[in-house]
């Protein structure tokens, strides 16, 4: 067996108990993407592989703990001498080499990383440990982020290395490589408990929550295992009855170098969507919330906006009430909202929205609600309304439907589906149809309409019905969707929203969307739920085009 030196020694820092909603506060409000989740495959290279866009990507990564890309992060050390300093300064850079993120040591004033090298500071300081992600602005002011306790005078410069390198991956976002859900690992539980005990004193809670306990698929990104990930540690074989085997050096990976670029690009991302939890914790429910977003350009005129629901959590004991719309359009921003009225409760909900320049005829977007058609006092289950364009097509086009508009009776389970059809080159139908019991007392839906021969572009939907029958609810689902051949050449910016809901009414209303692995041939998509409400069926359109 590996001695002491070579024994897995690191700390997951949790958030500090009763701030976890104020965790997720914090890291939407640091990087808005934080919230809404749709990642590329991996280099805009054209690959022609048949299924390896597909496969998700490397190392564990926490979805709700990136830091803004661009970010530079303030660097202060708590104590420690003049030659661990110098390591720390030396080895943590390599990671701003692949990601798009700098790190500045500074003497005072606040700092995002915060390190302690005392092992004598705290009772945990004995381990190497640190806060992952955003999660380090939970820590009390002053307090570390990050604890380097088991280097001494003796230490090698490869375990610095290793090291250093391992705590500012978690710094960044990364989670431990053998917790993540793809190393599907079966343990040897008593063995490593023992060993962990004899070599660190670890009592068993720490084991499993530090080695043992996978992380929730839920809340990473990952992919098939990455045994030479610097997020990972080397253990002895006899410690997992499958003998899943790692092997980490003391430097990061190829796929470590591809998945941190892919998590920080070189260049900023163009932001197009909002969620409430930018604002305020979900235990801490408001009736409207709104942002005014800048665009990425400036237009000679006030562009269109189509808005669309992508992540909802409302209170199952009132009506389900939520709508997505913008407003005070210029033409460098507009202002966004997600609001509730009534009695209903929003302790999360999510929007994104796609921009239609004035001078760009080609594109049209509108909106439709069942207010225009009848009264809520009036409840219908199915609603259409027939759309004109302003400016006719050539011949029949492409039209996307997004759900922006739901006011749901309690007590019956929700349901709701929008549609586009009977598409012509004058209009379309545009339906709002629910089913069996539900009561809608109003729904309403944006929709996108271009030349279905329009170059750079694709769109389309995907339902959990894809994948399983609605009488098999779960709380993750994913599948993938091709685009068609040829239509892109790099990987496409993708813009998802639902478009139909199945949710049963004795839960809470729990779900958002997300896609990974965007390349030029597709990408893998999710629809989730969380904690105890499994999801009957939720279904999405999507846009993709050349950014």
């Amino acid at each position: 067996m590996a001695d002491n030196s070579e024994m897995p020694g690191c700390i997951h820092m949790p958030v500090p108990e009763g701030l976890e909603a104020d965790a997720d506060v914090a890291a939407i409000n640091e990087n808005p993407a934080n919230g809404h989740f749709i990642t590329s495959a991996g280099p805009d290279d054209g690959s022609d592989g048949e299924n390896d866009e597909f496969e998700p990507i490397e190392l564990a990564v926490a979805i709700k703990k990136r830091w803004k890309n661009g970010r530079t992060l303030r660097v202060k050390f708590i104590n420690g001498s003049d030659r661990l300093k110098g390591k720390v300064r030396q080895y943590s850079i390599i990671w701003s080499q692949y990601a798009n993120i700098k790190f500045k040591f500074v003497d005072s004033g606040d700092a995002e990383i915060r390190i302690n090298t005392n092992p004598n500071y705290r009772d945990n300081s004995r381990a190497h440990w640190s806060f992952v992600g955003t999660d380090s602005l939970t820590a009390p002011p002053g307090e570390p982020t990050m604890n380097f306790g088991m280097f001494d005078e003796n230490t090698e410069d490869g375990e610095f290395r290793r090291v250093i390198l391992h705590e500012f991956g978690h710094a960044l976002g990364c989670h431990h490589e053998h917790q993540s859900p793809a190393a599907k690992a079966i343990w040897n539980e008593q063995l490593v408990i023992d060993a962990m005990r004899k070599a660190h004193g670890w009592l068993p809670e720490r084991v499993r929550r530090n080695i043992l306990d996978p992380y929730n698929n839920a809340d990473t990104f990952n992919t098939k295992l990455d045994p030479k990930s610097i997020m990972g540690y080397t253990f002895p074989a006899s410690w997992t009855k499958n003998r899943v085997v790692f092997s980490p050096g003391n430097n990061l990976s190829e796929m470590d170098k591809r998945f941190i670029a892919r998590i920080y690009p070189g260049a900023a991302l163009d932001i197009e969507f909002f969620n409430t939890l930018e604002l305020r914790p979900w235990n801490k429910p408001e009736k409207e919330a709104s942002k005014r977003q800048q665009f990425s350009k400036t237009y000679k005129s006030p562009p269109s906006l189509a808005v669309g629901l992508n992540w909802l959590d409302l209170s199952k004991n009132f009506n389900i009430r939520v709508k997505a719309f913008a407003d005070n359009v210029t033409n460098s921003s507009a202002d966004f909202h997600l609001d509730t009225w009534s009695d209903s409760i929003i302790h999360s909900a999510g929007c994104t929205w796609f921009r239609k320049p004035s001078d760009d005829k080609e594109f049209q977007i509108g909106k439709f609600n069942t207010l225009e058609d009848h009264s809520w006092k009036t409840p219908k289950a199915k609603t259409s309304h027939q759309v004109k364009f302003k400016h006719p097509y050539q011949k029949a086009p492409k039209v996307v439907v997004w759900l922006n508009h739901l006011d749901f009776a309690k007590g019956k389970d929700w349901r709701i589906k929008a549609t586009a059809t009977d598409i012509t080159a004058t209009g379309f139908k545009l339906n709002l149809d629910s089913w069996s019991d539900t009561v809608v007392y109003s729904a309403g839906a944006a929709w996108i309409a271009y030349p279905a021969d329009r170059d750079g572009l694709a769109s389309g939907t995907f339902s959990t019905l894809d994948v399983r029958p609605a009488s098999q609810p779960k709380l993750l689902t994913r599948g993938i969707e091709r685009f068609p051949r040829g239509t892109f050449k790099r990987n496409p910016k993708v813009l998802i929203a639902f478009n139909s809901i199945d949710a049963d009414c004795h839960k809470n209303l729990r779900v958002k969307l997300g896609a990974s692995s965007v390349s030029p041939r597709g990408m893998r998509w999710h629809i989730n739920s969380w904690a105890d409400s499994p999801l009957k069926s939720a279904g999405v359109s999507y846009i993709a085009f050349n950014s």
